[in-house]
């Protein structure tokens, strides 16, 4: 330790007191002016007389009229009550995007009216599947998901770290991406270089951002899908049906009724329908869906499940669908004069979840002569660990398989590969 210079200087903060205290008090200083303006007849007026302090306009009104001019415009919050002007009776049960069915995928298949023909992908996009590759494929998708999930400049604290085990224990905060940009840059980035090698095949298309749904539709009551596409993919051609009918038993989900787990609103307009697709490009080829644990839970706040994530493909599938149906055929429509074909890819920036969803019917699941129809992929781990070691990037067990299905997903429409 270095020693320093010792200087000694004098406190002299309770002299500052003691000056504040003999100076707080000043004594009026006679100039004798007014006794030499005096002595030269030259009179002297107030100023006060002249100069007097401005009147506000609140001032010169009563108690009475400022309450009616300042307290009366003031309108209060209304009520959420049967008094709100949008008040009814019958509930409405709403789906949104942090919401999750309780019993998982068999309630999706029920609620939705659907049945899965087979444990897998349609034959035809198994047939992509490969069929076509990029160069330098692996390298490039590697160096995507490193650049969206390390070396992106946002960095943001990351959230909490709980242990069930030890609920009290802190883990120190990490910052990196946050998960909604981490989802928004692997999905871009993995389409663009999909765009980018396709070329010319895939250029009757286009891509929508953020594109919020409001879609009602009956299941024995009200109900309301007010859902939002992170990313769409929108062409002037839709997809062709895999299946011209599909039948089936429904899961069964007995006690549950389909609705269970979905909120209850009575403030609602009845039948509103949002979907801004038109123009054009209003097929909607594939819907990308983010994942964000911090958001998307349960009612009753248990961890979502598995079963839970694939049922919400599913609900995403089903109201999408049911959205271009509508604009496309009328709010009115129940059996479509074609199907509605779509795809969906799942993820939260780490596993993916691959389906296709064929919409025939919007009836309810009483309607047992014509149900919808899904196929789905396993879910499936794009890597396990993409994270800094001892501060070098680190990026582990990388799966090829994801990006070639979602490549197929892409080229699917374009008619290349199998017929």
């Amino acid at each position: 330790m270095k020693i320093t210079q010792v200087l000694y200087k004098q406190h002299i903060g309770r002299l500052i007191q003691w000056q504040w205290r003999a100076q707080r008090k000043k004594a009026v200083v006679e100039t004798n002016a007014f006794k030499v303006l005096a002595a030269k007849n030259i009179p002297v007026v107030d100023a006060l007389e002249f100069i007097q302090e401005p009147i506000l306009e609140a001032q010169k009104m009563d108690v009475k009229q400022i309450f009616d001019n300042i307290v009366g415009p003031c309108e209060l919050p209304q009520k959420k009550d049967h008094t709100h002007p949008l008040w009814n009776d019958d509930p409405c049960f709403v789906y949104r995007d942090k919401d999750v069915l309780v019993h998982g995928l068999d309630q999706a298949k029920v609620f939705t009216n659907t049945v899965e023909p087979d444990n897998a992908l349609p034959q035809h996009v198994q047939e992509l599947y490969g069929a076509y590759k990029i160069p330098n494929q692996d390298e490039r998708v590697q160096k995507i998901i490193s650049a969206s999930v390390l070396f992106d400049a946002v960095q943001e604290k990351l959230p909490i770290k709980k242990d069930k085990e030890r609920p009290a224990w802190k883990y120190p905060r990490d910052y990196g991406v946050p998960a909604k940009r981490r989802n928004q840059l692997l999905t871009s980035r993995l389409l663009q270089l999909c765009e980018s090698s396709a070329g010319s095949m895939c250029s009757s298309r286009v891509i929508a951002r953020d594109v919020f749904f409001k879609v009602p539709i009956q299941r024995n009551a009200n109900v309301s899908l007010n859902l939002n596409a992170n990313l769409l993919l929108l062409s002037d051609t839709p997809l062709g049906s895999y299946l011209d009918n599909a039948t089936g038993d429904l899961p069964d989900i007995y006690p549950f009724d389909c609705k269970v787990s979905l909120e209850e609103y009575n403030i609602y307009k009845k039948n509103e329908f949002i979907s801004p697709i038109d123009g054009k490009f209003n097929n909607i080829h594939t819907v990308f869906v983010h994942f964000d644990d911090t958001e998307v839970k349960n009612l009753y706040e248990t961890p979502v499940v598995e079963s839970q994530i694939l049922g919400r493909s599913l609900m995403k599938c089903y109201a999408f669908a049911v959205a271009n149906a509508k604009s496309k055929f009328g709010e009115d429509v129940v059996d479509l004069p074609e199907p509605i074909t779509l795809q969906c890819v799942h993820t939260n920036a780490s596993w993916f979840h691959f389906s296709v969803f064929q919409l025939n019917s919007l009836a309810g699941p009483e309607d047992n002569e014509k149900r919808n129809a899904y196929w789905q992929a396993p879910l499936m781990n794009l890597y396990t660990n993409c994270n800094y070691e001892e501060g070098i990037p680190v990026l582990e067990d990388y799966n090829p398989e994801v990006f070639k299905h979602f490549l197929a997903f892409y080229m699917n429409g374009t008619g290349y590969g199998a017929e």
